[in-house]
């Protein structure tokens, strides 16, 4: 045999030894070619030993049951209020997740539990669109319904003066809701806010608050024993209302005003607080808190001149949404100024006699690190004891400032 056969055998017998290994190369590149090609299709818990749980958006059931499509209200008066009813079986008695309702593209509410019900009040004639968003503990939209058309005509009210109570005599008024209403009188008399049909300007300045009531029967409930006189800490409280938000303002007088903290902490330092229970008749005999209860705080800022700030302690532990704030500090005090929007308490829907149980306090601390002294609306007061609160009552008696001007006119005239 030449030294070409031997070579050429040799060539042959190299590549029949390396066959397999060829095949198998070949095998696993055609394999993962394959993958790369399939893999975009796959579901992700393919590549996980844990399945992933994904709710898709159709999953969720939701409609309205009122307003029907197209629906017209017809409504002779500026205060009826359309019914809203949300149904979805998927959300309901779920925790998970929260329903905000928007009407026009403007959230007018927030419920977390069912049933998914309340009253809305119109402000004038008009088309209008409502529609949900089913968001969960992140604020992520997870689910949109479609938009529901319906109208509303006013019959002969162009504006909320033409439609707003006259002759009211207020007194009376308060004495007939007082006698078919159960409220805890020995805690504190009710505190009542007017309807203002010219929402305040948040400022901090008293110029909007001459028409409105005050109370100033501030009361050592906490660490009672540090209390001296009116000067060390009193406040005077007034508050109205209107179909979208709850106004208030305090003036607080403290000789030494201290407050080192911000967020979540501003109770530590000089503060308001308020709590209330949205469903005062529901939760008579109840002591403790639940979820349509709010325990609400206020800053007038820092030492260092920060902007003032509130905090929802409960049931959300989380800055106030859509709150409006505006504070002054001077020598032997400070005041706080600000507005609520009612949605930000999803159980309230504001009306004319609402009850609810409420006690504003002023914490008090001097120098010192932590509270030294508590006054509150109510007699006796324990913040985790709501069968404590104080009563605060919404009331509509007509225009107070059409009233106050007419008869600043009317004056004016005869002294003519």
């Amino acid at each position: 045999m030449n030294n070409n056969d031997k070579k050429l055998r040799k060539q042959k017998t190299f590549f029949l030894d390396r066959f397999p290994y060829i095949i198998f190369i070949l095998i696993i590149g055609l394999t993962l070619l394959i993958f790369f090609i399939v893999k975009d299709k796959l579901p992700l818990s393919f590549f996980s030993k844990k399945p992933v749980a994904v709710v898709a958006e159709n999953s969720f059931d939701l409609y309205f049951a009122s307003p029907a499509k197209n629906q017209s209200f017809d409504f002779v008066s500026i205060n009826e209020t359309v019914p809203i009813e949300i149904k979805g079986k998927d959300i309901e008695n779920n925790n998970n997740y929260n329903l905000n309702i928007y009407i026009n593209s403007k959230l007018v509410k927030t419920l977390n539990a069912s049933p998914f019900k309340f009253n809305w009040n119109p402000s004038q004639t008009g088309a209008y669109d409502i529609y949900a968003e089913i968001t969960d503990k992140n604020n992520k939209v997870v689910y949109a319904s479609e938009k529901i058309p319906f109208a509303v005509d006013i019959k002969g009210a162009n504006s909320a003066e033409s439609t707003s109570l006259e002759n009211v005599n207020i007194e009376e008024k308060k004495n007939k809701i007082l006698e078919k209403t159960s409220y805890r009188s020995q805690n504190a008399p009710p505190i009542f806010a007017l309807k203002c049909y010219t929402p305040p300007v948040i400022d901090g300045n008293l110029d909007d608050w001459n028409l409105y009531e005050k109370f100033s029967s501030f009361t050592p409930t906490i660490l009672k024993e540090n209390y001296t006189n009116a000067k060390d800490c009193s406040g005077v409280f007034s508050s109205c209302w209107d179909k979208d938000n709850y106004y208030f303002f305090i003036k607080v007088t403290d000789d030494v005003y201290n407050q080192p903290y911000n967020t979540n902490q501003i109770n530590k330092g000089d503060s308001v607080v308020f709590v209330i229970d949205t469903e005062l008749e529901k939760d008579f005999n109840i002591p403790f808190l639940n979820g349509d209860d709010f325990q609400i705080e206020f800053s007038a800022g820092d030492n260092s001149g920060s902007a003032p700030e509130s905090f929802v302690r409960w049931p959300s532990n989380a800055p106030l949404k859509g709150a409006i704030l505006a504070s002054k500090k001077y020598s032997g005090g400070y005041t706080i100024e600000g507005s609520i929007p009612w949605y930000a308490m999803p159980a309230v829907t504001a009306a004319d006699e609402l009850v609810m149980g409420f006690t504003v306090s002023i914490f008090d601390t001097d120098n010192m690190e932590s509270t030294e002294l508590v006054v509150s609306s109510s007699k006796q007061f324990d913040f985790n004891n709501v069968s404590t609160l104080g009563t605060l009552i919404l009331i509509d008696v007509g225009d107070l400032q059409k009233d106050s001007q007419s008869s600043s006119t009317t004056e004016t005239t005869k002294g003519n």
